[in-house]
């Protein structure tokens, strides 16, 4: 048996995709008969947290790595000094790059941007083992960064064993509304197609939540019906009743983006696009892929339109059952974490 830690800022309180991610990591790695403990407060000092693992056995640690965890602006030196301490005490280093840095597309996050590539470049240096989610990210980050998903992060589809399946929703559904880069216009202008009732279903936020988001505020609709966040086992259910999924990305379908992998777990047909970040894998899968705006909205339209069929529903699950799924993922991770 091996003993195994993972930083992961904020566990298990901040509810997010990064400490649910580490929540199945946790899972999935004990029940492979490994002990796995989790540093989530940052509060503490880095060595002072390093060293306790250290006398607790603790031989492979794995960094989970999105900037703002570990501070508002991005630019905190905790992981750096944790990879050091880990360095100086002979313990395993692998980071798993979230998400590498702000994109330079507010005034704001030009100096933030440059001030997290040097940031993480320099974490990087230190481990010998890192991974992340996105072709484009593995090639700027280096060589010797390697490609692993994320996949659902919410557990299985509700209403498993049931005889009765759930009756389909009659609006499309959208799910985590404040993912960074959502296409809320494509979104918006699909909605304006289609002849539903409520014209749409958000989960994840409820009605004043959407109504006072900075970003995401200018698309609110009085008439659309608001589910609020739920509990992963509702989410799970709602998206298995879930007619058509939209889910588009000006950055593309990338292998970040738990959200649209929950749904086609559930069997949901979902509707992404395509971008600069787009990862060409993605093309063999069941995802409908849209490159622009009119091809989004057309494509919503005519699946709507169209009867889903019990044999398709099936193909998308057993694709996501055969590429991405969560066990298979997490022992791909620890065989790299043990290595």
């Amino acid at each position: 048996m091996d003993t195994l830690a993972i930083l992961s800022p904020g566990y298990p309180d901040n509810l997010g995709g990064v400490t649910h991610h580490t929540a199945r990591l946790m899972a999935n790695w004990t029940a492979a008969g490994h002990r796995v403990d989790v540093i989530g407060d940052t509060t503490v000092g880095a060595e002072d947290a390093v060293d306790r693992l250290r006398r607790g056995g603790t031989e492979c640690v794995l960094l989970q790595y999105v900037p703002f965890l570990y501070g508002r602006r991005g630019v905190s030196s905790y992981p750096e000094r944790f990879a050091r301490a880990c360095a100086a005490r002979g313990m395993r280093l692998t980071i798993f790059v979230h998400e590498p840095w702000v994109p330079p597309t507010r005034i704001p996050w030009i100096p933030l941007g440059w001030l997290q590539r040097r940031q993480l470049r320099r974490l990087l240096r230190l481990a010998p083992k890192a991974v992340t989610t996105v072709p484009t990210w593995q090639a700027m980050l280096g060589a010797h960064v390697r490609l692993i998903y994320v996949g659902c992060t919410l557990g299985p589809p509700g209403g498993e064993g049931s005889s009765t399946p759930a009756p389909s929703l009659g609006a499309p559904v959208v799910f985590s509304p404040f993912a960074a880069g959502l296409r809320w216009d494509w979104i918006a202008e699909a909605c304006r197609s289609l002849d539903t009732d409520p014209p749409l279903i958000v989960i994840g936020a409820d009605a004043d939540t959407v109504r006072a988001h900075p970003t995401v505020g200018k698309w609110f609709r009085e008439q659309w019906d608001y589910r609020g966040r739920l509990p992963a086992p509702d989410i799970m259910r709602l998206l298995s009743a879930a007619k058509l999924v939209l889910s588009p990305f000006i950055d593309g379908m990338t292998g970040r983006r738990t959200s649209a992998f929950a749904a086609l777990s559930a069997g949901a047909r979902v509707l992404t696009s395509s971008g600069h970040l787009f990862d060409p894998f993605f093309m063999k899968s069941p995802f409908h892929i849209a490159a622009t705006m009119e091809d989004f909205v057309q494509t919503a339209a005519t699946l709507w339109a169209t009867a889903d069929s019990d044999s398709e529903r099936q193909r998308r699950i057993e694709w996501h059952q055969t590429h991405v799924d969560p066990a298979l993922l997490d022992a791909r991770l620890l065989a790299m974490v043990l290595e």
